[in-house]
């Protein structure tokens, strides 16, 4: 028959009560462990390895209680087996009876809130004594979270604040953080126990005092908890009811006496909508010219005991509010109002003015830039490149008739101006080869008979004028004009070096000298 297991415990603090043991080790354990209600989790409690051979008499595991007293909660030993005081939930995982004791991990399953504590395991090794780790096991629920704003009932408010939200966090363990973002109001929280044991409910209201400012604000519930990796946030719209928040406009400080048809407006925000209005008077007397048309007070004719303060106050579902207006009656109108108007308007339009004519030079300025950059750019490009001016295109002479040899004798040079040979005065005219021209006729002479060699040296050679000769000297006159137009424009040397008349030896050769010969 095997002992009975607290013998055995009694027998191992006897042991190390003796202190037994000459070597120390260190038991490998977590420090702690956390685990959900309802889960299974493991206490891990190993041996490390060692390099000299022991036996392991028994490994134990105890809870420290809120009294400061250590429970038994599992006992294992090699031969016997394991051994729980509370069975059902608990068991080793890896120790066998019959073999090598060296892990004695422990499972709990279907974990309570009340299994969290402080658990102690314990090896008793024969010869080196016992050694010991702690494991604290945290147990977690996670809670789940909702937020809404929330109405009042429409009644009279005072200047307390009013409930406007509820955030609530249901079944934490433990317990969840609330708060509230923006922070304005003030958060009253209460706990109530949970749906399942050891677990709470946290429920946190947010209280505002009623006012425009307030309603449809959004607003944030955050929620803490440690299952969470990251805070929950709930946004919640509030829709709170106030009461009326009135003020009254339509005074221009210009009612003077006589003035028809003035009115004051009662502009009111509420929640819900009004349902009345009052208009009075601070000193009770209501003027007779004065009719109250809802939020409108109008004023048919001002007279003197319009001179006083008026009053608005309006009524709805949660209360009253009101507001004042001084009124001051003149004897003439005031003028200095509506002159300051016009000069607020003069003033506005010239600036309007002013800024117009400012946009307008500024893309003056900007054209002429943009004009100035394009014109400089050509520029540099005509100095870089080649001249831009193109002589004109010769055009091509028409088909002329055979003319008399003694008119014209033409050399090879007479399409190419400004290639002309060289002419040397100094040069007897025998011994040069001279260069025969055309004498171009003016003006006085073309009207006239065609003459040859007419000149100051030598009488002229009249030719019969004839249909024929005639037109086509006429079109080569023409061609010679533009010829020396062309000339004119490409050597500015050409009328300084003119001659003025040919010499009686030239006419020997058969030509007629030009007025000016080409450079």
């Amino acid at each position: 028959m095997g002992q009975p297991p607290w013998l055995l415990s009694l027998l191992w603090l006897l042991w190390t009560s003796l202190g037994a043991g000459t070597r120390t080790f260190d038991v490998q354990a977590p420090a702690q462990v956390r685990g959900f209600l309802g889960d299974r989790v493991e206490l891990e409690c190993k041996l490390p390895p060692m390099e000299h051979k022991v036996q392991v008499t028994q490994a134990t595991w105890t809870r420290r209680t809120a009294a400061g007293n250590d429970d038994n909660v599992a006992v294992f030993h090699p031969t016997q087996g394991s051994s729980f005081p509370k069975p059902g939930r608990l068991e080793f995982v890896a120790a066998r009876r019959g073999e090598e004791l060296r892990d004695a991990t422990l499972a709990l399953g279907g974990l309570r809130a009340e299994d969290e504590g402080n658990y102690t395991c314990r090896f008793a090794v024969f010869p080196d004594g016992s050694q010991s780790a702690r494991i604290q096991l945290h147990v977690l629920a996670q809670p789940e979270n909702e937020a809404e704003a929330q109405e009042g009932p429409l009644g009279p408010l005072g200047p307390e604040p009013v409930p406007v939200a509820r955030c609530v966090s249901r079944g934490g363990l433990p317990p969840a953080r609330i708060s509230w973002s923006p922070p304005g109001g003030r958060a009253n929280e209460s706990q109530v126990p949970g749906h399942l044991p050891g677990t709470t409910d946290v429920v946190s209201i947010l209280t505002v005092i009623p006012s425009s400012q307030v309603d449809g604000q959004n607003v944030t519930c955050r929620v803490e908890h440690e299952s969470f990796q990251e805070a929950v946030l709930l946004p919640v719209a509030l829709a709170v009811p106030y009461p009326p928040e009135v003020s009254i406009s339509g005074y221009d400080d210009n009612w003077y006496l006589g003035r028809r048809d003035a009115s004051l407006n009662c502009d009111v925000r509420s929640k819900p909508e009004p349902t009345g209005y009052d208009w009075s008077t601070t000193t009770g007397v209501f003027p007779a010219s004065a009719v109250a048309q809802g939020p409108q007070l109008i004023i048919h004719s001002v007279d003197k005991l319009v001179n006083t303060t008026f009053i608005c106050t309006v009524t709805n579902a949660v209360g009253t509010g009101h507001a004042e207006q001084v009124v001051l009656v003149r004897e003439t109108p005031n003028t200095a109002g509506a002159g300051a108007t016009g000069g607020i308007i003069g003033g506005i339009i010239a600036a309007i003015i002013a800024t117009a004519v400012a946009a307008t030079g500024i893309l003056i300025c900007r054209q002429q830039r943009k004009e100035q950059r394009l014109q400089g750019g050509e520029e540099e490009d005509d100095l870089q490149g080649p001249p831009s001016y193109k002589p004109p295109t010769p055009k091509a002479k028409r088909e002329e008739p055979e003319m008399p040899s003694q008119l014209f004798t033409l050399g090879a040079s007479e399409h190419s101006p400004l290639k002309t040979p060289y002419f040397d005065a100094g040069v007897s005219c025998a011994e040069q080869d001279m260069p025969r021209y055309h004498e171009l006729p003016t003006l006085e002479e073309r009207s006239g008979p065609l003459l040859l060699g007419a000149t100051s040296l030598g009488p002229p050679i009249l030719v019969p004028p004839g249909p024929p000769a005639m037109e086509a000297v006429s079109l080569d006159l023409e061609e010679q004009e533009e010829e020396e137009d062309y000339l004119d424009k490409i050597n500015p040397v050409y009328d300084a070096l003119s001659y003025s008349s040919p010499s009686d030896s030239y006419q020997s050769k058969g030509f007629v000298m030009s007025r000016a010969m080409y450079v």
